[in-house]
């Protein structure tokens, strides 16, 4: 199968911005309501909160993205039924409502994430995260032609500040955060907010120095891989469960959709976004 020049490139953009609008407008409408808590089994068969609002998002997107692109894969946390993704052939992964802990109890912490990948490689990212500075939020769009757009506007990157988001299980241990300070990602200041594409959106902003993710799922972390590619911006990853850990550049997205789990669907790494 051929790529996609740079209109098509532009088309698929411009819908991803509409596919976060989109759920990110029926989140907010919904944030300040009773939202019944769900548990379902996720891809470890552990329990994981869900909400309505979680489906009906998903179903939502999956209805605009099959219309228009009928013969495009899509890869949807609440919709995991098949084991046969093909990360060559053109995909959207989306996570409807990141944060449904948060949002199931009305804390506006959460985020969507939406990206194209195509040919082992993300070709464009959208994420939207609620804003404390106007009504609604800001959608934060990528794509290699367009570089980072933030509410469709090009984006001037600014110091960063020295907030790092990390892992729970790190938060609460000194020793590994020694340990991780070592290598300079982390700064003395860390947080962990529920929602991995808030907490990289505010790195994105500069708002933060740094994300760490530990051992993230493929819709987790999808769209800050294609965001993170930009300049100023880096990965590193190291592989999960080492004790001596060795971090290095993502110089290739295919190392990492290349390694993704077929029944997990956690990457195999774990993985920083910084500035740099």
């Amino acid at each position: 199968m051929e790529g996609f020049n740079s209109l098509e490139i532009s088309k698929i953009q411009e819908l991803s911005q509409n596919l976060a609008f989109t759920a990110v407008s029926y989140i907010l409408e919904n944030v300040s309501k009773v939202n019944e808590k769900i548990y379902k089994d996720n891809t470890d068969g552990n329990k994981e909160i869900v909400t309505k609002i979680d489906l009906d998002i998903h179903k939502k997107l999956y209805s605009i993205i099959s219309k228009i692109y009928p013969d495009h894969e899509v890869l949807s946390e609440e919709d995991i039924d098949s084991n046969n993704i093909d990360y060559k052939n053109p995909i959207w992964i989306i996570d409807p409502l990141d944060g449904t802990t948060n949002f199931s109890n009305g804390i506006p912490i959460f985020g969507c994430s939406i990206s194209f990948v195509f040919n082992y490689q993300t070709e464009v990212s959208s994420l939207f995260i609620p804003s404390i500075e106007k009504m609604g939020g800001k959608c934060i769009s990528w794509s290699k032609n367009s570089g980072i757009l933030v509410d469709s506007c090009n984006f001037s990157f600014k110091e960063n500040s020295n907030i790092s988001f990390v892992p729970g299980y790190l938060y609460s241990n000194t020793k590994l955060i020694k340990k991780y300070n070592k290598l300079n990602f982390l700064s003395e200041d860390f947080r962990n907010l529920g929602s991995i594409s808030y907490e990289g959106a505010m790195v994105i902003l500069g708002n933060g120095k740094s994300l760490l993710c530990n051992n993230p799922k493929i819709w987790d972390v999808s769209a800050l891989i294609g965001i993170f590619s930009e300049r100023n911006k880096s990965i590193y990853i190291s592989n999960t469960g080492k004790n001596n850990k060795k971090w290095n550049k993502l110089k290739s997205m295919d190392k990492i959709y290349k390694n993704i789990d077929k029944k997990s669907y956690r990457i195999g790494f774990d993985i920083f976004f910084i500035n740099e």
